[in-house]
């Protein structure tokens, strides 16, 4: 005979009641033709009928086996936990026997508690017969996205919330991060945070798992899609009525879950794919009236002060003048303010940090702009006033704020030497910076129009890589963009230019060339630098919008400005991160 003829007693997963009706099977497999499967007693039960023999073919791996089947319909006659023994089959020469299984029968009064139970709100786990599987999905288990609002200004916040309701035993993988298009993108909460909450619904209790908690700013009016975020679930049920908390696990980007592999006997698997609604807002244009011309998009409540890292300077020695923007509104879109440097003090882009309260809408906390200057010339100076326009939501009027005026002293004295060192002055160095930074200019846009000629004449060609060079000073994303003319005829070379200006820009603050040149190196080095997830793969979709725009001709149906207004905030973002 065959090694593998084995005989298995199959029994109802759940408990039995009292009074009621179920059956009791043993499966013969692959034995002889002519064996038996001798008769069996079940003390503490009835039988009502049986056995009754069934038998047929059944495919295996190996191929096709015989199997007899002797089912018995039993009725249980008290509550307790009895052994259904284990049947004996006479298979040719040899007698095959299986093994005993224990099973519980309930009272009616048990089974009914039991019941209640199952329908109270403590689990969803147990599959009932007849149920409908998808539509038991579908009432316990959703992802939602709410907005505070769906009307706003331009820079207004917007707090957008995407929420997974669970009852289920589940794991749940995001396959689509929502796009925020026309939207500068504040991260306040998100998977790893693994904020869980418990949400009455209907009368009934579902956790909570927030997905993403984001601050929206607004780049301009317009109307704006928030699209849908995507997540694949796989469920599981038991056909047991088990009493179960379920729970939820929820993943972004990791491919594939191995739960099938181990089911346990009376459980199932579902898939199945959920998504937000998308939602519509309407931004609307900041009033004209009364604007001021320093404008250059804050909104919020604000106030601001500048301060000098000491009065007194040597000619030439490099001094810090740090302006403090504080309050509450769209950080991340304030632009650093003017400064109006007397004759004879040379001033230089400001570096910027940020101080931010992130569980805050809006955003709370302050920013620093540090203004590097340096003076050849000795006297008497006053630093005048630094003014800071906003518009005030609450007041809905435009506030200008100056702050106090800051006196500085440059001596006739040179600053001193290193006697061990040939060191350069201050000013030596800011003004070989500025030759090296005219020279860069002067070198990338060769390089631009360079590229551009090869775009236009030679569209159906892969895009030759940025050119290999290494540039003498990093300009700041606003410089970079502001040879992007979004007036272009042709979207190719509209996308062309947005495109190289965002490179251009990595080049110079990672020392890129060659080869690193791609988003692989650029996710990585973010990453290291520690931006943002969200800013980062925010910053990838806008380069593979640009290669789309560059080499299909897709006609992608995006604002050219709002692109360029995207590209300015993200690039200033990471620069912030960078610098702090």
């Amino acid at each position: 005979m065959h090694s593998q003829v084995s005989i298995r007693t199959l029994i109802p997963p759940e408990p039995v009641i009292v009074g009621e009706s179920f059956q009791v099977q043993y499966v013969l497999e692959d034995g002889d033709k002519n064996a038996l499967i001798m008769p069996a007693t079940f003390p503490g039960f009835r039988i009502i009928v049986g056995p009754q023999i069934y038998e047929g073919n059944m495919s295996t791996p190996k191929g096709m086996i015989l199997v007899k089947n002797a089912v018995y319909t039993l009725e249980a006659l008290t509550p307790g936990k009895f052994i259904i023994a284990g049947a004996t089959a006479l298979t040719g020469t040899k007698t095959i026997s299986g093994l005993n299984v224990i099973i519980e029968v309930i009272s009616k009064r048990n089974a009914a508690q039991l019941e209640d139970r199952l329908q109270s709100n403590d689990t969803e786990y147990y599959l009932r017969p007849g149920e409908n599987v998808q539509q038991k999905i579908a009432k316990n288990l959703f992802v939602k996205v709410a907005v505070n609002k769906q009307t706003c200004f331009t820079g207004e916040a917007i707090l957008a919330t995407f929420k997974l309701y669970s009852r289920l035993q589940s794991q749940s993988d995001i396959i689509k991060n929502p796009g925020f298009y026309g939207f500068t993108v504040y991260d306040m909460e998100n998977l790893q945070d693994k904020v869980v909450a418990e949400e009455n619904i209907n009368g009934k209790r579902f956790d909570v798992h927030t997905i993403r908690k984001v601050q929206l700013y607004p780049l301009q009016a317009g109307v704006f899609t928030i699209d849908a975020m995507q997540i694949k679930n796989i469920i599981q049920f038991s056909r047991s009525a088990i009493n179960k908390k379920p729970e939820q696990e929820i993943i972004e980007g990791i491919q594939g879950f191995d739960e099938k592999e181990n089911i346990s006997s009376g459980t199932e698997i579902f898939e199945n794919e959920i998504s937000t609604t998308p939602i519509t807002i309407t931004v609307k244009p900041l009033p004209e009236k009364n604007k001021p011309t320093s404008f250059s998009g804050a909104v919020g409540s604000f106030t601001i002060s500048s301060s000098i890292n000491k009065k007194e300077f040597y000619k030439n020695e490099q001094g810090f003048l740090e302006v403090v923007v504080q309050g509450s509104g769209n950080f991340t879109q304030l632009d650093a303010p003017v400064i109006i440097w007397p004759d004879g003090i040379e001033g230089f882009e400001p570096s910027v940090n940020d101080n931010i309260i992130k569980t805050e809408l809006p955003l709370t906390g302050s920013r620093i702009f540090r203004y590097p200057f340096v003076s050849s010339r000795s006297g008497s100076y006053e630093l005048k006033p630094v003014s800071f326009s906003f518009y005030n939501k609450d007041s809905n009027n435009y506030k200008t704020l100056f702050s106090l005026p800051v006196a500085i002293t440059i001596s006739t004295a040179e600053q001193k030497k290193d006697s061990n060192a040939n060191l350069q002055s201050p000013s030596s160095i800011a003004v070989q910076s500025e030759k090296a930074a005219r020279i860069a200019v002067v070198i990338v846009v060769v390089i631009v129009l360079s590229i551009l000629f090869y775009w236009i004449f030679k569209k159906k060609e892969k895009l030759a890589p940025v050119a290999e060079i290494e540039l003498l000073t990093t300009h700041s994303p606003k410089e970079v963009m502001k040879n992007v003319n979004v007036d272009l005829e042709n979207a190719a070379d509209f996308y062309a230019q947005l495109y190289n200006a965002i490179w251009k820009y990595f080049s110079q603050r990672f020392s890129l060339s060659g080869s690193q040149m791609n988003k692989q190196w650029l996710r990585k080095k973010l990453t290291e630098t520690e931006i943002g997830e969200a800013t980062i793969d925010e910053l990838i979709t806008l380069l593979s919008q640009c290669e789309s725009g560059m080499f299909t001709n897709a006609n992608l149906e995006l604002d050219k400005e709002l692109l360029r207004l995207q590209a300015i905030h993200l690039l200033e973002k990471i620069d912030s991160r960078i610098a702090s």
